[in-house]
């Protein structure tokens, strides 16, 4: 892998409605056979919905694929997940774009760079979301 290590993915006061608000790629992930996400959502008050995607791309951002979906409601929560890009995936997928289920994941998809997408639905207040990523 090129560029292993820790990278934020998104570290966001979330004070209004999103709808399908990208955030700032990670770019240079060439070779990533791995990574371990953790999403952290820190309850402050309002807001209904937080849904939380982490996408990839293999085509220089002309198209973005979720791997994996996190949902969040109105409790502080932490959840992690690890994905693989040497899990096999011989049954073609048809790839999403900010649509994949809640707490679903898509393993032996990765990308030269990954980002989050982002819709809520009410106005949180004082509420912070954090996903972080450990590239390998």
């Amino acid at each position: 892998m090129l560029n292993p290590g820790d990278y934020s993915l998104c570290d966001l006061a979330i004070t209004t409605a999103l709808t399908a608000v990208a955030q700032t790629p990670i770019q240079d992930l060439e070779g990533m056979i791995a990574a371990t996400i953790d999403f952290k959502f820190s309850y402050g008050s309002g807001g209904t919905t937080c849904k939380v995607w982490v996408q990839v791309t293999s085509d220089d951002g002309q198209t973005w694929k979720d791997i994996a979906c996190r949902a969040f409601t109105t409790s502080s929560s932490i959840k992690t997940i690890n994905v693989s890009g040497l899990t096999p995936v011989t049954t073609a997928i048809t790839p999403t774009d900010g649509a994949m289920a809640d707490d679903t994941t898509q393993d032996g998809i990765l990308g030269s760079a990954m980002r989050v997408k982002i819709t809520t639905t009410g106005t949180y207040a004082n509420t912070l979301l954090s996903v972080k990523i450990n590239a390998r």
